[in-house]
């Protein structure tokens, strides 16, 4: 029961966080889980910069119109919903593509 509970934790087309093994947090809208995997569309990472939090593209070879990420549960440490802040930065970052 516990098990099947935590399948469902997240929504498709909701903006959830990773932390990866690697210590990079990766962030995106959830377009499905299962099969130990994750796919997220237009996945971002989080970096610092002199003006604070930023974002780029989690991997550069993307193209990020045409094609999702797939993460594989064995490298995520932690994962949760993205903050209304942050979730808010998203969307204006993948919006303006210009």
């Amino acid at each position: 029961m516990l098990i099947e509970q935590a399948k469902n934790k997240y929504q498709v087309d909701e903006i959830v966080s990773f932390k990866l093994l690697s210590g990079d947090e990766v962030l995106g809208k959830l377009v499905s889980s299962g099969d130990g995997c994750y796919e997220l569309d237009k996945p971002c990472l989080v970096v610092t910069t002199p003006e604070g939090i930023g974002l780029i593209q989690a991997m550069f070879g993307l193209d990020p119109d045409l094609e999702t990420l797939t993460v594989r549960d064995q490298h995520i440490v932690m994962m949760c919903r993205t903050h209304e802040k942050m979730r808010d930065h998203y969307i204006t970052v993948v919006s303006n593509k210009g």
